[in-house]
């Protein structure tokens, strides 16, 4: 999960380490990244959050997806439920 650190940091949420990521356009940068509570689909549990760039779009990652068990439906643009995988 991506939001503004900014906002992050209005609700208390403490960067913990500074991480690369690789960009779609290829390119390699630095975020900061922490920990938080999220609730979602009547859950709560902690999630991952980086800390993005001022005017940065909220953005669900995969790893708080697959934690709640959730999938994206493109068609009806919702989240649906998914079975977790272990082979």
């Amino acid at each position: 999960m991506r939001m503004p650190g900014s906002l992050l940091a209005r609700l208390g949420v403490q960067p913990q380490e500074s991480r690369p990521f690789r960009l779609a356009d290829n390119r390699e940068v630095n975020y900061e990244v922490g920990q938080a509570m999220v609730r979602m689909a009547g859950r709560t549990l902690f999630t991952i959050i980086i800390f993005g760039e001022e005017g940065s779009e909220p953005l669900l990652g995969a790893v708080t997806l697959e934690q709640f068990g959730l999938g994206v439906d493109p068609v009806a643009r919702r989240l649906i439920p998914v079975p977790g995988l272990l082979m």
